[in-house]
């Protein structure tokens, strides 16, 4: 039950540096294995043979790796959702690849000899990839996810420390009369004022401009919303759409726009505190209440949401930034 309840833990999806580095580091692991213990009756070639037979498989086992690594980013990666990749999925990738390390050097033996190998090869050879490669495999991602869980939780806990806890309750925070009669057609959202909502409003002169309005816009120039920046809670992208998450009168409202979320993204490049956090949501800072971390990153409780928000490795940093930022301007 516990190794099932490991399997299943997120788990980052890696980049193709990573599976560069490791297709080398495995190429060599392989070449110096046969260069030092001869398998395959290997002792009976001569010096030079025995390096140029050992570095062909090692350069073999090198380029399937990075290869399919390559391929499982660049193909794979964008059909699929990376918050449920996990521990036992990057480890049955791995054995996909070895796999296909054995069919490449049976083709590479075939093409070296000669010769027309039959099918109980493939097993015999598979057999001894899985011996070199499945304990290495298992114990680096098993230290690849401990390093990532630490890390992040580490940084979580930092973070956490770090939420601008004296914001105003933002659903209950109610603009001036005058606010409803602004017309948001006859301003460019770049150059839109808009205020961040804190506790201090009430005591601080610096804080009672009104925010303006802005207006988010689909594909269809029909499809449209009109809206405050602080009631903007988060946006994920849904494929060709993108799902924008606000609030109104303390309830949560949803609104379905036709565009990708990069667009959506440089359209509220205005407003400081929504941020891309991942490649799939943009998030309202403001309105974070917690912050977790697991293997593939961190997770944001966010007011009104009833799922945890993404926040990628790569965006951990920036996400790190707008919290100091703010904690350096309330103190």
């Amino acid at each position: 039950m516990y190794i099932i309840n490991l399997l299943s833990q997120p788990y980052p999806v890696n980049s193709w540096r990573w599976y560069r580095l490791r297709g080398i580091g495995f190429g060599l692991f392989v070449f110096l294995f046969l260069l030092l213990f001869k398998p395959f009756r290997l002792d009976l070639y001569s010096s030079s043979r025995l390096f140029n037979t050992a570095a062909m498989y090692g350069f073999v086992t090198s380029a399937v790796i990075m290869l399919g690594g390559y391929f499982f980013i660049k193909v794979i990666v964008p059909r699929i959702n990376d918050e449920k990749w996990t521990l036992g999925k990057q480890i049955v990738l791995n054995i996909l690849l070895m796999i296909g390390i054995t069919i490449f050097n049976v083709w590479v033996t075939q093409f070296v000899h000669q010769i027309r190998l039959p099918l109980w090869w493939h097993f015999y050879m598979l057999k001894w990839v899985l011996m070199l490669g499945i304990l290495p495999v298992v114990i680096s991602e098993l230290l690849s996810y401990n390093y990532y869980l630490r890390l992040h939780v580490k940084k979580a806990e930092s973070l956490s420390k770090k939420i601008p806890v004296a914001y105003t309750s933002i659903s209950t925070y109610q603009p001036e009369p005058e606010f409803g009669n602004l017309v948001a057609n006859t301003i460019p959202l770049k150059q839109k004022s808009i205020t961040l909502p804190v506790a201090e409003r009430v005591n601080n002169p610096v804080f009672q401009k009104k925010a303006a309005l802005i207006m988010l816009i689909g594909e269809n120039q029909n499809d449209q919303l009109e809206i405050a920046p602080y009631r903007l809670i988060a946006m994920q992208a849904l494929d060709n759409y993108v799902n924008v998450f606000w609030e109104q009168n303390n309830k949560l409202q949803t609104t379905l726009l036709r565009n990708t979320l990069s667009n959506i993204t440089e359209q509220l490049s205005g407003i400081p505190f929504m941020y891309r956090c991942h490649r799939g949501w943009l998030v309202n800072t403001q309105k974070v209440q917690k912050v977790e971390g697991n293997a593939q990153g961190l997770k944001l409780t966010v007011d009104f949401l009833h799922q945890p928000v993404p926040v990628s490795r790569a965006n951990i940093a920036g996400y790190r930034s707008i919290a100091e930022q703010y904690l350096a301007m309330k103190n």
